[in-house]
């Protein structure tokens, strides 16, 4: 379903979970920064979101491929309770709010039609054996499209 998208996955979950208010670019300098396909090493309250194997289902009858894309979301936080929080946050919100949902990235915009979790959230623990910061993840695959 997807055909050819301008941005990645990744970088359209990331602008919808923008939208839904989950957290913010980093350039507004917010409490939960979300970026893709890359980690910083900082702050310690982060969201980033990966572009992981989709999950092609076949042709409809006009020869269209049908594919859902894949992606991972990571929460890192400062503690356990504030990272599960987060992550809890994002699940109700992917499996609640996310139907036909327009989305923004940059110029361009892109319809999400569903998401459907494929696993998590996961608690992973430590991001590194030196850090406190507690790690947890959700898999998951997109129906989208981009419009414009």
């Amino acid at each position: 379903m997807s055909g050819s998208l301008t941005h990645s996955p990744a970088d359209v979950i990331r602008y919808l979970l923008i939208d839904l208010s989950l957290g913010t670019l980093p350039s507004a300098s917010g409490d939960w920064p979300i970026i893709a396909n890359r980690e910083l090493d900082s702050p310690d309250n982060l969201i980033t979101v990966f572009d992981t194997a989709g999950l092609r289902n076949g042709r409809v009858a006009d020869g269209e491929v049908q594919e859902h894309e894949g992606f991972q979301i990571r929460v890192r936080a400062g503690t356990q309770t504030v990272g599960q929080a987060k992550i809890n946050a994002i699940k109700q919100a992917i499996d609640n709010s996310v139907l036909n949902r327009s989305v923004v990235v940059g110029t361009n915009t892109y319809i999400v039609y569903a998401i459907s979790r494929r696993s998590g959230p996961f608690y992973l623990g430590q991001d590194v054996e030196t850090s406190k910061r507690i790690v947890f993840t959700i898999n998951a695959v997109v129906a989208l499209r981009q419009t414009i």
